[in-house]
């Protein structure tokens, strides 16, 4: 069998790899396992912790391509936090797992259409994805950004809609809402910072190379993560 990359041979000693806390740590923690990486467990408060070399710095999905632009050497998070961050990155792999939608989601029992949305307030964590969703349709809108539970503005009718991320849609059937419009599919990605690429590219492209191997497997092996 193909030999994995090896953190105690030194190939990869020396990177900083930044992982989000949350549902994706799970599944980041098992896609750099299977190429021989071992993640910490994080235990308490800390959040630098190493293994074999490697630093790994735990952070909230948002942050994370913020901490890859500015100094961190690899890191992953969902593409939805990606696109909206706009960070100066190189992304050279989108990984198979942590699929799910950003959606423009409405009350359950209200017909509307995209033309009834002009002067709607939406309310998202996504304002420059929102913003740039409705100017392409030429429909102007108004941003209300929100950090936690956004299904709540919409309940409480705070605003007219909200886009937020869907994996199972449990959340908004709950609530009494519905998914009306998917604005784009997402799944996890693999960020560069743009220095370390060039500094350390024989490494980092090893790792790249081994995680596309095993998602070229995942695919041909037919295996979900249970988010898509």
């Amino acid at each position: 069998s193909k030999q994995r990359v090896k953190p105690n041979g030194g190939r990869v000693m020396g990177l900083k790899i930044a992982i989000p806390e949350g549902r994706l740590l799970p599944l980041c923690t098992k896609a750099l396992e299977a190429i021989g990486i071992e993640v910490p467990k994080k235990s308490g408060r800390k959040l630098s912790l190493q293994k074999n070399g490697i630093s790994f710095l735990f952070s909230k999905s948002f942050d994370v391509p913020l901490y890859v632009e500015h100094g961190i050497d690899l890191g992953i998070a969902g593409g939805d936090v990606v696109l909206e961050r706009g960070c100066d990155l190189f992304v050279p792999l989108e990984l198979d797992f942590g699929r799910c939608r950003l959606s423009l989601i409405t009350h359950e029992h209200r017909t509307i259409t995209m033309d009834d949305m002009e002067g709607y307030r939406i309310g998202t964590k996504y304002p420059k994805l929102t913003q740039a969703y409705f100017a392409q349709r030429g429909i102007s809108i108004k941003v209300l950004p929100f950090s936690g539970a956004i299904e709540l503005g919409l309940v409480l009718g705070i605003c007219d809609a909200i886009v937020d991320i869907v994996d199972s849609g449990r959340t908004i059937q709950e609530n009494g809402l519905t998914e009306s419009e998917v604005l784009m599919n997402v799944g996890a990605m693999l960020m560069v910072n743009r220095i370390a690429q060039k500094k350390h590219f024989d490494r980092i492209n090893e790792i790249v190379i081994q995680l596309n191997e095993e998602k070229e497997k995942t695919k041909r092996g037919g295996v979900t993560d249970g988010f898509s």
